[in-house]
């Protein structure tokens, strides 16, 4: 049995991930849930699988859950409350789901307390990627990957010689934009953006999946993950999302690895890793007709993902830098406060002009992460 402490547990990867607990009861138990503002909806979770730790987003929410709950569990707020939830004794499997810089510290505290941590925010892995290996390996700490195509690539590596491995490509749909001319896309629309063909996700990924910026972090983390060589990693835009990530070998051949687009797949292959059991997804159907297409994708009309490589191949803070930036511009865009094409341009301007520093402690990535983020507040400022 695993005992789960669930990190963002009221946005889309924890929702689902309460799914594959549901699947699973003599396998997976709740024993703590953290969550930002989504009281409602955490007070249902929580009458549900009765954590015995809870966090919220500030006191006034903890005061109200604690007076609106059938039971009395810990109750926590803000920072602390989540790294009350990722150290809580009770929890030997932490999934990081708070979206942002902000699920950082949470991250690494649970890998340094030697906790199997299934990672679905990206963020801790592109911003301070190398301080998490150093957190699990100083703690005896787990970094599973719930992505789907890291987790795909988790599959297809997996007691792999890397001395065999020419190159990996992870996949992306393309987002809402793939057919649309520059032109459209540098006067898109928050709706227009926010209208994903394939997945169902939080606002601020789905414009980063619009902007091909989502697929960038990607990039960076499975470079992290995996050991790889910022040219060893690459991008096929494949529309339909049920090749996941291919690996390609010295002697020409590819390995790749295909699953219905539903992220309780992947979340359930962290949580059970290594076994595999019947879930709450239907396995692939083969005998259904279906086409796949794949491509290149184009960085004149998707800068962003250009930007992450150049942060990629810079190294040190320069992904922290570009991820701090993004997430001011893209929460800027969401507001009405920028163009969907300035979210390219901010990102831009902060990694341009902001140098990057050889990564030493998780204390310069936060002050890395701060400087990004005020440059790239008063950038959009200048523009409102």
């Amino acid at each position: 049995m695993r005992h789960l402490a669930l990190l963002g547990s009221t946005g889309s990867i924890g929702t689902s991930t309460l799914e594959v607990v549901r699947s699973h009861p003599e396998r997976l138990s709740v024993a703590a849930l953290a969550a930002g503002r989504s009281r409602d909806l955490l007070r249902a979770q929580c009458e549900s699988f009765k954590p015995r730790c809870v966090s919220v987003g500030s006191k006034d929410d903890a005061d109200w859950l604690r007076s609106s709950l059938s039971y009395q569990p810990e109750l926590h707020w803000g920072e602390e409350g989540l790294l009350a939830c990722a150290l809580y004794s009770g929890a030997d499997t932490v999934v990081a789901a708070v979206v942002g810089s902000a699920g950082l510290a949470s991250t690494e505290a649970a890998l340094r307390a030697g906790r199997r941590v299934c990672v679905a925010n990206k963020e801790s892995l592109v911003v301070g990627g190398a301080l998490m290996h150093d957190a699990a390996l100083a703690g005896g700490g787990e970094l599973l990957p719930v992505d789907s195509e890291h987790a795909a690539l988790h599959q297809l590596l997996s007691n792999r010689d890397p001395a065999t491995i020419r190159e990996v490509r992870i996949t992306a749909s393309g987002g809402p934009f793939l057919d649309w001319p520059l032109a459209r896309i540098q006067t898109a629309t928050i709706a227009e953006a926010l209208n994903h063909p394939t997945w169902k996700m939080g606002p601020k990924i789905t414009i980063d999946s619009a902007t091909l910026m989502n697929k960038g972090l990607e990039v960076i983390e499975a470079s992290v993950l995996f050991g790889l060589a910022p040219d060893q990693v690459t991008v096929t835009v494949h529309p339909q999302s049920q090749v996941h990530a291919m690996v390609g070998f010295h002697d020409g051949s590819y390995q790749l690895q295909v699953c219905a687009n539903d992220m309780k797949l992947p979340i359930q292959y962290c949580l059970l890793y290594p076994d595999k059991y019947p879930g709450p997804v239907a396995p692939y159907s083969w005998d259904q007709a279906r086409a796949w297409t794949f491509e290149a994708p184009d960085l004149e009309r998707f800068p962003c993902l250009g930007l992450a490589f150049q942060a990629l191949k810079e190294g040190g803070t320069a992904p922290a830098l570009l991820n701090a930036a993004n997430e001011v511009a893209v929460a800027a865009f969401l507001q009405g406060n920028l163009g969907f094409w300035d979210i390219q341009a901010c990102n831009r301007e902060i990694l341009n002009h902001i140098p990057a520093a050889p990564l030493a402690s998780l204390a310069q990535v936060l002050d890395a992460d701060r400087a990004a983020r005020r440059h790239a507040e008063g950038w959009v400022q200048a523009r409102t």
